[in-house]
């Protein structure tokens, strides 16, 4: 419609060598305008019932990418967001590997930020409603505490008015829906 081209290509995203293999066959013939990460996986309890591989499982699923990224990406491209979370910034309950790796995708975006000229942005999602990692168990969680949910059109056009409007020099953004006294903070 745009006279854009997206290319979709399903692979686990941990495997960092198929990842650089995927982004240098893209510049080998042409360019990158773009990126989004959203890969993210939950496995959340608490950290005395972790267990290594599941920790592994969620904090490679966000930083191994975005460590690829930062590494492989060129200068000229438009815009990278990292999808992080509210929990890299505030924390949650049985999140300590999902948060950690959060928090590791706002800093990968401030150091793209110094390499890539277009915008350059994680941002911390609160929760969405009826798509997403938020379960039915989730929700109600959420509900009891006060924590509004995302409706995903809200979202979405945060999103784009972030692209388009938001200032080129942040590199995190908070979105989430609620008070603030809901997520721990007055």
């Amino acid at each position: 419609t745009l006279g854009c081209r997206t290319r979709y290509h399903c692979f686990d995203v941990r495997n960092k060598a198929k990842l650089v293999g995927l982004i240098d066959e893209l510049y080998a013939h042409g360019r990158i305008d773009g990126v989004i990460h959203a890969a993210g996986v939950l496995r959340d309890s608490l950290i005395l019932e972790k267990t290594a591989e599941s920790f592994k499982l969620v904090f490679e699923t966000k930083v191994n990418p975005a460590e690829v990224l930062e590494a492989k990406l060129q200068s000229d491209v438009k815009f990278v967001a990292l999808f992080s979370s509210v929990s890299g910034c505030f924390g949650n309950r049985g999140q300590t590997d999902y948060a950690a790796a959060n928090n590791a995708l706002d800093h990968v975006a401030r150091s793209l930020g110094k390499k890539v000229q277009g915008r350059t942005l994680s941002i911390n999602w609160g929760p969405w409603a009826g798509t997403g990692m938020v379960t039915a168990e989730l929700e109600h969680e959420y509900k009891r505490r006060g924590i509004g949910l995302i409706p995903p059109q809200v979202g979405s056009q945060r999103f784009l008015d972030e692209l388009r409007f938001g200032d080129h020099n942040t590199r995190q953004v908070v979105i989430m829906s609620g008070s603030p006294e809901s997520f721990g903070f007055s």
